[in-house]
């Protein structure tokens, strides 16, 4: 009987002040991300250098956060709970890291020595983009060919619509409203804040945007609050992101006399440092700039039992769509 395992894929992160540099290295050396003329001769290059430019900025957000990412003990503590959802099935569930440690290529060469004939690869992206999803998948198929290990693959690409999924994100929103002082939905605007993506990429056809603006509407018919809007955040360099941009978004709602702002990381479902960091810290003090009086960032699912419970229904439908074996 085939042995089968289950692989969640993450983006990674670094697990130290001293990994930020080599975790940027990694990123940057993606050609999913940066696509190169004469990649062979200048991907690294272009990785070292702008590596080395950015790890001092970057590790500033990640020592306000404790001097790592834990974003792999969340995943860890996914994949446990992952587990046990699927324990009837007897079929493990590994990490795997797209940018920092367990990488690609040791997930790949555990499955193949342990003799997994069959794998789900599920994502932790709800929203397909060639930039994360993408690149998981396409770093997954390439060490599994470097290593000449050929196992049925079962990939699971966006699960957005994934009602578990919906309905979790919506009780999480719920749960932070009582916070406020005064907790009506109708005094408060919610921000579904995404990570941004550069716009000539979703004019070639990447579906993120369309299924991040999917996925708000579906949360907003759930919640049925009065003020939601949707905005991008982590833009980098001279390009064109999608738009509004979250900080653009907070200095209207400012200005507008927004006084309780309530924020969901509607991309993300493990905490990072663009949740923790990003949102929780260096946009909550431009609210305060701008006359927010009370700003507030929704935890991401992490382990919540509803995001669980999406993920066992995603792959045990994989599993009973592949073909017997």
């Amino acid at each position: 009987m085939t042995r089968t395992a289950v692989v969640l894929c993450n983006l990674g992160g670094p697990d130290s002040l001293a990994a930020v540099g080599p975790f940027l290295y990694n990123l940057f050396s993606d050609p999913d991300i940066f696509r190169l003329p004469l990649a062979r001769l200048t991907q690294r290059p272009f990785a070292r250098f702008l590596s080395a430019r950015r790890r001092a900025e970057a590790s500033r957000g990640y020592e306000a956060i404790g001097g790592a990412s834990p974003i792999g003990r969340h995943t860890a503590a996914q994949a446990a709970a992952l587990a046990q959802a699927l324990a009837d099935l007897d079929t493990p569930v590994f990490v795997c890291m797209r940018y920092w440690h367990p990488l690609t290529s040791e997930v790949v060469e555990m499955l193949k020595r342990d003799g997994y004939g069959r794998v789900v690869v599920l994502p932790l992206y709800p929203q397909y983009a060639t930039a994360t999803t993408g690149s998981a998948h396409n770093e997954f198929r390439r060490q599994c060919a470097r290593l000449h290990y050929s196992p049925d693959v079962l990939f699971i690409g966006s699960w957005y619509e994934q009602p578990d999924y919906v309905e979790a994100v919506a009780r999480s929103i719920e749960d932070m409203l009582g916070a406020f002082s005064e907790p009506d939905a109708r005094a408060v605007t919610l921000l579904m804040s995404a990570h941004g993506l550069p716009r000539k990429v979703v004019e070639r056809g990447d579906p993120y945007q369309r299924e991040i603006e999917a996925t708000v509407e579906a949360v907003r018919a759930r919640l049925q609050w009065p003020h939601v809007r949707l905005c991008y955040q982590s833009r980098v360099g001279p390009l064109e992101w999608l738009r509004p941009y979250t900080d653009d978004v907070i200095r209207a709602e400012g200005e507008a006399g927004v006084r309780q702002l309530l924020v969901y990381p509607i991309a993300f479902v493990s905490d990072h440092v663009e949740t923790l960091y990003e949102l929780g810290i260096t946009y909550a003090e431009l609210a305060r700039e701008v006359g927010i009086r009370e700003y507030r960032v929704v935890p991401a699912l992490n382990d919540h039992p509803l995001l669980i419970k999406a993920l066992a229904a995603l792959v045990r439908q994989a599993l009973k769509e592949a073909p017997c074996t």
